[in-house]
Order: structure tokens, then C-alpha cells, then sequence
């Protein structure tokens, strides 16, 4: 049902079977109209969705290099890439009105990572995205970790229109039934990233409801946003004692204080889990 690269880096290119998806002429027939709505929605949607008869074929995102050195690795695992940022060519490449994002500014902040040939906040934004997707390829950056990033969901969606935006917005634009067979295809897709880029000892943070539940073990606590804003959604990763998990507040919230209190804990948290004292 859902075909993709899963060696890429950078831009990934997926695609779907309508038919598939959605059994009956009516079924089909809804989500056209469905579609043609969402694409109106965002004038990128029409750079990285294309649809063809009953192939949707669509661009999404994975930073995952297949470089290695000796930090542990750590996965960022998010919900769904934005639009913009998937024809820019790297995720959070910037927020409306073409700043800087959040995003990046909590994970330079917390020590997370730092990319060494951009300062922290700059207006060079389109430089900066190249930047950064070339930093992540190439391990050029200050962190104690082996940074990846995937998105749990890999198609996108608007950034900031209310009715489309986020995994709210692929839920509404498949259907309850589709979403669920979709849910099923990626958390596949999300296991193979997983056992690629982490092995068997690493950690993961999960920054959305679905990406976290999809991960955790079953000793592990059910998503909360309370626990999570508070730095105390952590446990281990399904398939691997060794693989820490922490549970993050929405991307959206980067700003607040608490955010940044989650990230600098589990920051240290993952160190100590990870790293080996001498």
C-alpha cells in the first residue's frame, strides 16, 4: 500500500494506492473531493502531492544519515512533516512570515545540537536550511549525540491552516478507516529507521501523541501532555531495553519555559543513559 526509499536522506519520495485505501467508487469519490479541498489549502501541498488515476505519489522527509561516529544515537521522531518544509528540503525550515523556527532555537538553547557554520538565530533563513540539511548528512554539528529525525506520519500537511494543519489534517483528509491502515504502514516504516539508525542502545524522543504511543513499550507510560511538559514521560522503546524514550511537549510549544526544562532534563537523562562514564 505505501511505497517509499527508505535509504533517502533528506526529501523521501512515497506513494499510495488509492484503491487500497478505499475499497468502493464512493469511497474513492469522497476523498477526491476531500483532496482537491486540502490542496487548496496551502500552495505547497500542489509541490509535494501529485495524483495520478489511483496513485497519490507525494514527497515526504527523513534526516537519518548513514554516516556513524562514536556519539550514541538519538532519534527525534515527530508527527508529520509541514508542506513548506518538505519542498524546502529540511523540517521546521522556518515559520510564517519566513523566521526562524522555534524548533531549532529549543534544541540549540538545551544543547541538544548546534550547527557550527550558522549562529543560533540568524535571518539567513534559505542558507540556513542548506546548512542544516547538510549538517545533518554529514555529522557537522556540536551535540553529545548522533542526531536523526523522522516523522512518525510521512505525509504531509499545512503548517498553520486550522482545518488542514498537522496530523489533524491527515486525519481528516483519509478517513478513520484509512488512517488506521496508514497508522499500521508506518509504524513498520518507523521500526526499520529505528533498527537502521539506532541498532540496539540509543534513545529516542517522541515529540507527538501518535509517534510516542507507537514506539513505547508496554511498561511504559501512555502518552500525557502534563507528564511530558513536566520531563516525566520516559520508558523504553518496544523493541529494545537499551533503547531510552522520552516523550516531549508539541514542537508548537518550543517556546515556553517548561519546554525547555523537558529538554534540558531528558538531554542529560539520555547522556547518562547513553554515554558510558569513565
Amino acid at each position: 500500500m505505501l511505497i517509499y526509499d527508505d535509504r533517502a536522506f533528506g526529501t523521501q519520495e512515497c506513494k499510495l494506492d488509492i484503491r487500497e485505501l478505499f475499497p468502493t467508487i464512493d469511497e474513492r469519490r469522497d476523498f477526491h473531493n476531500r483532496f482537491e479541498n486540502f490542496l487548496k489549502s496551502d500552495p505547497y501541498n500542489r509541490k509535494v502531492f501529485s495524483l495520478n488515476g489511483e496513485l497519490l505519489a507525494y514527497s515526504s522527509e527523513v534526516f537519518v544519515s548513514d554516516r556513524i561516529d562514536n556519539r550514541p544515537p538519538l532519534l527525534l521522531l515527530l508527527g508529520n512533516p509541514a508542506s513548506h518544509s518538505v519542498s524546502e528540503g529540511v523540517c521546521f525550515a522556518y515559520e510564517k512570515g519566513g523566521h526562524e523556527h522555534r524548533f531549532w532555537r529549543l534544541l540549540d538553547e538545551t544543547g541538544v545540537i548546534t550547527f557550527l557554520d550558522l549562529p543560533p538565530i540568524s535571518s539567513e533563513v534559505k542558507k540556513n536550511i542548506e546548512t542544516r540539511r547538510n549538517s545533518l548528512l554529514e555529522l557537522n554539528y556540536r551535540s553529545p549525540f548522533r542526531i536523526g529525525i523522522a516523522v512518525f506520519y510521512s505525509l504531509p500537511s499545512p503548517a498553520s491552516d486550522k482545518e488542514w494543519q498537522g496530523v489533524t489534517g491527515i486525519k481528516k483528509l483519509l478517513g478513520a478507516n484509512a488512517f488506521q491502515k496508514i497508522s499500521r504502514q508506518e509504524e513498520a516504516r518507523i521500526s526499520l529507521i529505528i533498527s537502521r539508525f539506532i541498532g540496539s542502545s540509543g534513545g529516542i524522543i517522541a515529540f507527538q501523541k501518535d509517534a510516542y504511543e507507537s514506539v513505547r513499550s508496554q511498561d511504559t507510560p501512555t502518552y500525557d501532555q502534563q507528564l511530558a511538559r513536566q520531563g516525566k514521560l520516559v520508558g523504553n522503546y518496544r523493541n529494545g531495553q537499551h533503547i531510552l524514550l522520552a516523550g516531549a511537549p508539541p514542537t508548537r510549544e518550543a517556546y515556553w519555559v517548561s519546554s525547555k526544562k523537558t529538554m534540558r532534563k531528558y538531554k542529560n537523562l539520555l547522556t547518562e543513559h547513553c554515554i558510558p562514564k569513565d
